[in-house]
Formats: C-alpha cells, sequence, structure tokens
C-alpha cells in the first residue's frame, strides 16, 4: 500500500431543516445537545454536533450500505458480520488466535475499515479516521473558529452571532384516528375526551453552519476516496443527522474541503478518488464476502434432541410398580 501523510478534510454543513441533536430531556421537552465554551470571560453552553454522530451517520453507515449492497450480501449477513460492518462489532472470544494475516487482508481489500477500525471477535483493530465534533459557526466560538479553520474558509461563513440566535423550539401534537373519515369503526367508543399528545423540544434553525473535520492518518488514495464516498452517499440518501429525520428534520449540506495540497503527487480530487474507491469494492467482492465469512463465520445450529415415542416417554404404571415390589425378580409382585 502506497503511504502518505495524514490529510486532513474540513468540513462546513448548512442546515437546511431545523436540527434536533437532542442530549436529554428536561419535564416535557427535548434538550439540544450543548457543549460549555469560554468566551468573553463567561460560560456559554453552545449547541454542538457530536463526533460520534458525525462519524457513524456520514461515515460508517453509508459505507457499510454501499458494501453490502455492492457484494451482493443484501439480507444475508450473520448477525457478527452485520454489527461489525454497522457497529464495529464487539469482543466475543479470548484473543487465543494469530490475526495478523485475518487483519492484513481486512486492510487491503476494505479500506473503509482501515479507516473506522473495528472489533474481530477476540482482537480490537484500531482504526486511523480522526472525527472532530460539528462546532456551531457562532461568536461565542470565534476564537475556537480561527485557530480551526482555514483563511479562505473564514471568508466563506456568515456573519458571527450570538448562538441563541440560532436555537428555536417546534412543537407538534400527534394525530387523532377519531378524524379520519373511515377509519374507526362505526361502533366503536369515541366518547374518550383524553386531549391529543403535544411534544416538544428546542432544535437550530436553518441556515445555521457547522465546522467540523476529518483527519485520515497514513493513507493512500482509496481511504480518501472511502472517506468521500461515504459522504456522497449520506447525502444522495438525504443528509440527516439527529433526530425526527421521519418529519424533516436534521437536513445538512456538506462542502468538503482538502487542507494542504499535493500529498498524493497531484491534486486531490475527492470525487476521482471515490470513483476509484467504489471499483475498488466492485473488483473484489468475491473476495471481500469469503474475508467476512473466515472472520464471523456462520454459528453452527444446535443439534434438536431426537423425539421420543410417545409409550416411551409414558412409562406404564404397570412396569413403574412391578419394579418397585417384584423383590424376588419372579416376575410376581
Amino acid at each position: 500500500m502506497n503511504e502518505i501523510k495524514t490529510v486532513r478534510i474540513h468540513a462546513l454543513s448548512t442546515a437546511i431543516s431545523p436540527l434536533s441533536h437532542m442530549m436529554g430531556v428536561q419535564g416535557n421537552e427535548s434538550i439540544l445537545n450543548r457543549a460549555k465554551v469560554m468566551s468573553g470571560g463567561q460560560i456559554h453552553e453552545v449547541p454542538v454536533l457530536s463526533g460520534n454522530a458525525i462519524r457513524h451517520k456520514m461515515v460508517r453507515e453509508p459505507g457499510a450500505s454501499h458494501i453490502v449492497q455492492s457484494v451482493g450480501l443484501y439480507g444475508k449477513l450473520n448477525i457478527d458480520q452485520a454489527n461489525y460492518l454497522f457497529y464495529g462489532g464487539s469482543l466475543t472470544e479470548s484473543a487465543i488466535a494469530d490475526n495478523l494475516k485475518k487483519i492484513a487482508e481486512m486492510q487491503e481489500l476494505l479500506p473503509l475499515y482501515r479507516l473506522l477500525g473495528g472489533s474481530l471477535k477476540n482482537q480490537v483493530i484500531s482504526g486511523s479516521l480522526l472525527v472532530s465534533a460539528g462546532t456551531l459557526v457562532c461568536d461565542e466560538n470565534r476564537e475556537t473558529l480561527e485557530k480551526l479553520l482555514p483563511p479562505h474558509l473564514i471568508q466563506g461563513t456568515p456573519e458571527l452571532r450570538s448562538c441563541e440566535d440560532y436555537v428555536s423550539g417546534h412543537q407538534y401534537t400527534r394525530g387523532d384516528a377519531r378524524k379520519k373519515p373511515g377509519a374507526v369503526s362505526p361502533d366503536a367508543d369515541t366518547d374518550d375526551k383524553t386531549g391529543l399528545m403535544i411534544y416538544s423540544g428546542q432544535n437550530v434553525i436553518a441556515g445555521a453552519v457547522f465546522y467540523h473535520s476529518f483527519i485520515l492518518q497514513n493513507v493512500s488514495r482509496l481511504e480518501v476516496g472511502a472517506l468521500a464516498a461515504c459522504v456522497q452517499d449520506w447525502q444522495k440518501d438525504g443528509g440527516t443527522i439527529g433526530g425526527m429525520a421521519r418529519i424533516g428534520h436534521g437536513k445538512l449540506e456538506t462542502k468538503l474541503c482538502v487542507d494542504g495540497g499535493n500529498f498524493f503527487g497531484d491534486e486531490i480530487d475527492l470525487c476521482a478518488y471515490a470513483d476509484e474507491y467504489r471499483a475498488h469494492v466492485l473488483d473484489n467482492r468475491e473476495s471481500i464476502v469469503a474475508w467476512l465469512a473466515d472472520a464471523f463465520p456462520d454459528k453452527p445450529k444446535a443439534a434438536k434432541p431426537p423425539k421420543t415415542k410417545e409409550k416411551d416417554a409414558q412409562p406404564q404404571l404397570t412396569d413403574y410398580f412391578g419394579e418397585i415390589f417384584d423383590r424376588d425378580g419372579d416376575g410376581n409382585a
């Protein structure tokens, strides 16, 4: 594998619908995920996108879906294979085997999981991708943004306003089947006066911008292409993060910008590298299927106990009492 320097990819994600990335509930209201920030000598609680949510929604989930569809494993994965691809897997066995060959094959066949890492059944494999939290582009984060963003990106961000200018609220009411013509039987009891369920919460308004970054350590073109392909697929599938996507919340429009320059000896073209990665997956689909089967084999099905005949299952009373009372062994009780 042709290894090169670390690559940093900057991202600006603009909310194009209300964003509901929550951290909990206060009373009956859902509360936004926030981080404490020191600004102007005071501590402020500023809305933030967690790095874990970005990593899963923008990279792992769309990347796993692409592999499963491309190699023809949709609906055919066992639980260990699915957990590894979509959630990183988990340790289920003691480390008693040498996994060097298996890990080397994984890194060659699955560049995405060289980035993400994960757990084989008996060993944790570290990844090479670092994902930052999503920093709201606001006045309270001014000093942080000046340290993180390249000058040309700072010029492209909106005017820095207070973080609270980007916070609003929502309130929705669940429907009532009694209002749906023909849905309820004429004989149904509809005298219940219970009020319709109201649910509410905070959200970041459309138009707010978050800055975040991806740092890829010691990677090749294929790893960079894997990340770019994941973000492309995530955007095509709606580009959502946080909760309430079912009613239109959480849509982001994300733009990527590579930091630095010619790490690969030519201008970095994320779209071209994404195409190279997709071709790599298709070219190696049979080997990928074989690797998954070897790393996470199907569990043997437990043998069913043989069926017993009814007369064997229920001992005859005469036999039972005969065994007890025939002390002389002559067949007579």
